[in-house]
């Protein structure tokens, strides 16, 4: 028996749509040509199943909410629509690595970044939660991070902290610098 390649292909049918179809479709064919019979026909048997569904939905559902839980503003600013399409995107370029939320997190970041979309204020808001997140991630004494605004930032995130979009915030360029301070927590000061 070859357990890691048969729960290989058994994670890969819940988080891969594309391989789930190939299954259904060619069977056997598109199956490691590792796995015993009997793994081979169970594979099949649950790609068939409409339950697959279900745990697919809720694979989505759990990789969601780690990004909802870590990226809050992002989120808010990006739109359930925005958010949904970009979301999508970045499963299917990014498959899931780690059950961690940080490192999703951090991921869906630089996924956003990379992608130079045209929403107002996004570059500011991701840079700071993920240097948010990277300060959460480095442990006892990281270095400080560094965020560049070009609005002001007490207005934006303010804005989407209270659960609204933001609409014409002024310019006030600063920086912004996250440290942990004396007792572990993490401090914003503006400079």
């Amino acid at each position: 028996m070859s357990l890691h390649t048969f729960q290989s292909c058994l994670a890969q049918l819940i988080v891969d749509p594309d391989y789930r179809d190939r299954v259904r479709a060619l069977g056997n064919d598109a199956l490691a040509a590792s796995l015993t019979e009997r793994e081979r026909a169970r594979l099949c048997r649950i790609a068939a199943d409409s339950g697959l569904d279900i745990n697919r939905t809720l694979h989505k559902g759990f990789r969601l909410g780690k990004l909802r839980a870590m990226l809050p503003l992002t989120c808010q600013l990006l739109g359930a629509a925005r958010l949904a399409r970009e979301v999508s995107a970045f499963w299917v370029e990014c498959p899931p690595s780690s059950f961690y939320f940080l490192p999703e997190a951090l991921e869906f970041c630089k996924f956003l970044a990379g992608r130079k979309l045209r929403v107002k204020y996004l570059d500011e808001v991701t840079a700071y939660e993920r240097a948010t997140l990277e300060i959460e991630k480095a442990g006892a004494v990281p270095p400080p991070q560094r965020v560049r605004f070009r609005h002001d930032p007490r207005i934006l995130l303010a804005v989407l902290a209270s659960g609204r979009r933001p609409r014409a915030v002024p310019h006030r360029p600063s920086v912004a610098i996250c440290a942990r301070d004396g007792v572990g927590r993490i401090q914003w000061r503006l400079v």
